[in-house]
């Protein structure tokens, strides 16, 4: 049994545990917590998948609860980012015995303009052989397939209408809903959903940042994280 809780970071679409860099580090120094997260199926170091389900951020947020028990983890936070954000609302919704809080970082909830730019924009690339090199640094020869399965799954997912503002109404948790004002990836009105959804949820709407704030300003990042989350994990 643990006898401290525990900081769980959940990945972005097309990263892996890699690409959070130092910001976990950086938080569970800050809060004197340890810090746990994995390569979801398909991604970074973990085994290879042919296609991604449909929904699958539902399907991997049936499968967190798996991976936390196989790890030991009953007593924690959740951390998300991008399609981990979208990971970590789903799960809180389904209330969790052992979830203190949860944190979502430029998550998705709906489908929006922004979001399908980029995936068409990415679907051109595949479509051009034309793979990002850094998606070969984080998953290696493996990157080609995750790209097209990656952008096709929420092509298929916007065309039909994806929305889980209803699903994610369900949190009781606290939760930290925080997006960028100039997020290629995701317009503002993904955050102004979750907090429509979820009244209780603290949101804050970053002033000229992207869609990787814990990259762009991790002192920032860490110190609001680390100030929603004190009181919650003692």
């Amino acid at each position: 049994m643990q006898d401290r809780p525990v900081l769980v970071f959940l990945h972005d679409g097309l990263g892996s545990t890699e690409t959070w860099r130092v910001f976990p580090d950086l938080l569970a120094d800050e809060m004197g917590l340890g810090a746990f997260g994995y390569d979801r199926w398909g991604y970074g170091r973990s085994a290879p998948r042919a296609a991604f389900p449909s929904p699958f951020m539902e399907d991997a947020a049936q499968l967190l609860p798996k991976v936390l028990a196989a790890a030991g983890i009953n007593d924690y936070a959740l951390i998300g980012h991008s399609d981990g954000g979208t990971i970590a609302l789903l799960h809180a919704a389904s209330g969790p015995p052992g979830l203190r809080a949860a944190v979502s970082v430029s998550a998705h909830v709906h489908g929006d303009p922004a979001a399908n730019t980029q995936l068409h924009r990415l679907k051109g690339c595949v479509d051009a052989g034309e793979i990002p090199d850094w998606m070969f640094q984080f998953h290696r020869d493996r990157a080609p397939d995750l790209l097209s399965a990656w952008v096709e799954t929420w092509l298929r997912a916007f065309d039909a209408g994806w929305d889980i503002s209803g699903a994610v109404a369900a949190i009781e948790q606290p939760l930290l809903a925080i997006h960028g004002a100039d997020d290629p990836y995701g317009l503002p009105g993904q955050i102004a959903a979750i907090g429509r959804a979820v009244p209780h949820a603290e949101t804050v709407l970053l002033p000229a940042t992207g869609h990787f704030p814990h990259l762009s300003d991790p002192g920032t990042m860490v110190r609001i994280v680390a100030e929603f989350l004190a009181a919650k994990m003692v």
